[in-house]
């Protein structure tokens, strides 16, 4: 695959011996622009509290849940419709 966001072949790839301590990659990288160090972190205050956010509603209860059977149950009965003659059985 060829293009700017194809993934870089295995010939490619940076040799790196792994006994060397892996230097951690910056949290975001700005790759046009001329962004000043207050708006980087701007943008990383803003990142940070969206995933603050996200973590927040991942933990919170959204109260008893239906098991699968009570959830098919609504399904299983139609409801009733009394009219005249609506009692009878089809073979009577």
């Amino acid at each position: 695959m060829t293009g700017r966001h194809a993934a870089p072949r295995p010939d490619q790839l940076d040799q790196t011996d792994v006994t060397e301590p892996a230097t951690p990659s910056p949290a975001v990288r700005v790759v046009s622009g001329g962004a000043t160090p207050e708006e980087v972190a701007a943008v990383a205050v803003v990142i940070a509290r969206q995933l603050e956010e996200e973590a927040a509603r991942a933990t919170t209860d959204d109260g008893p849940v239906r098991s699968r059977w009570a959830l098919s149950q609504r399904n299983l009965r139609t409801p009733l419709h009394p009219a005249p003659g609506a009692w009878r059985f089809p073979w009577a």
